[in-house]
């Protein structure tokens, strides 16, 4: 497990004696009825601002979650919705390649080329269980041009009450960050690259022929974790599962680690692999199936540079936030020792971003929560979005574990990019062999 065989050190502080009352009441079944009934609720306008006891927080967040906000100084300051259009090169692409792919049995997907593969039309003609598959690939394919990277990126792992202890700049509420971590982060797509039409659509380099990406992570604080590295490779073939190489500097070697340890609480936090952005798992991982849709209050367009928190227990996005149209999954593990028993996941309709994540465990209790937050493509000089600024960024993360009510908040410190990348810094920075370089 990677939280507790590779990082013991960071695992004695993770636990808390603090239990939350308000989630564990609520189940699957009480969140699937939520998805069920709609919301009679209009809309409120961009301008807006809703406080405590509004009803549209609780029309437009999930039970439990909408707990968070029940709060006396709670302040949600409505946006305008704004529209999420990809870049001209995944529309082009989505054209040209328009009904190519189709799902296979066991929810695979065949003779995908390029762009968005399913037609959100299609939804509604197949079952559940195939509309969910399909919105899932659609989720994986989502526009992203060659991927993000977070140069300045921390995690920062709070208890609810303070016990003396400090919060850090951007928190503002109850609680206390108990420690924090510190890393680099960058994803690069090595195939389908809609913008690389000429190309194939992909990058010159033999891993392009069998890998859809490559993770990155360099971790440079605190003392006993500096130095840790890891580079995970997600394969074309969706039954190939993920390598996931560590350097672990206290060893002085690469390891490969099992990819069910994605299920684990990665470095201590609350949440796993799988969690990242919502939902970073392999797809054939999991049963999907199309639960329908809902409007959800959701941060796109952060008011940053750096996000800030309030609230309680300072977990609460100080920000503004818009409605936004989303379909909700539900999704179960294939692997019967996975933790979660079932996770719903509400994927934006325009971005196919995951905008919430919920999981409940072995006795269907909402567990934990995970949120993304974003800010929103630069509009350009001219108001057309340069390609490298055209995708949505992600800015924050909000993981909350409401049965231990301990809560990760994961926060760029700079504006993440999108940068355009070579094939020599592709090599220098995702290549297995040079996890060791230097040190």
């Amino acid at each position: 497990m990677i939280a507790m065989r590779t990082f013991p050190v960071l695992v004695v502080l993770i636990f808390s004696p603090f239990v939350a009352d308000v989630a564990a009441d609520v189940t699957r079944d009480d969140l699937i009825a939520w998805v069920a009934q709609g919301s009679a609720h209009t809309p409120p306008p961009g301008g807006t601002t809703l406080g405590a006891g509004s009803d549209a927080i609780t029309a437009f967040l999930p039970p439990g979650y909408a707990a968070e906000y029940d709060f006396p100084e709670v302040r949600l300051e409505i946006q305008t919705t704004a529209s999420l259009t990809p870049h001209q090169s995944y529309l082009d692409a989505t054209l040209a390649h328009a009904d190519k792919a189709q799902l296979a049995a066991d929810g695979a997907m065949l003779n995908y080329v390029a762009g968005r593969p399913f037609d959100p039309a299609q939804f509604h003609d197949v079952d559940a269980e195939a509309a969910g598959y399909m919105i899932a690939w659609n989720h994986i394919h989502r526009w992203q041009y060659y991927g993000w990277r977070a140069e300045d990126f921390t995690m920062y792992y709070l208890l609810p009450a303070s016990n003396g202890g400090q919060l850090k700049k951007g928190f503002t509420g109850g609680g206390h960050i108990d420690r924090f971590v510190s890393l680099t982060y960058q994803r690069v797509y090595l195939s389908h690259l809609s913008m690389l039409p000429d190309a194939g659509y992909k990058i010159d380099l033999d891993d392009a022929n069998g890998y859809l990406y490559k993770d990155h992570m360099r971790f440079s604080e605190p003392f006993d974790v500096k130095g840790t590295e890891f580079v995970i490779e997600r394969a074309q073939d969706p039954h190939e599962a993920d390598q996931i190489n560590s350097y672990l500097p206290s060893e002085r070697r690469v390891r490969r680690l099992s990819a069910k340890e994605r299920a684990d609480r990665f470095m201590g936090a609350d949440m796993t692999m799988d969690d990242f952005e919502g939902f970073s798992g392999q797809v054939l991982d999991y049963k999907w199936r199309y639960l329908g849709r809902r409007q959800l209050l959701a941060v796109v367009d952060s008011k940053g540079p750096t996000l800030a928190f309030f609230g309680p227990k300072s977990r609460v996005p100080d920000d503004v936030w818009q409605i936004r149209p989303t379909y909700v999954i539900e999704i179960i593990s294939t692997w019967e020792g996975h933790p979660y028993a079932s996770k719903i996941l509400f994927i934006d309709e325009e971005t196919y971003n995951v905008t919430v994540g919920m999981a409940f465990n072995r006795d269907d209790q909402l567990w934990r929560l995970v949120s993304p937050l974003y800010w929103l493509p630069e509009p350009g000089a001219n108001g057309t979005a340069a390609i490298e600024t055209s995708v949505q960024r992600w800015a924050a993360t909000v993981a909350i574990d409401f049965l231990a009510d301990t809560s990760t908040i994961s926060r760029a410190l700079k504006p993440t990019e999108m940068p355009t990348m070579t094939v020599a810094q592709i090599k220098r920075r995702f290549s297995v062999s040079n996890l060791t370089g230097g040190r």
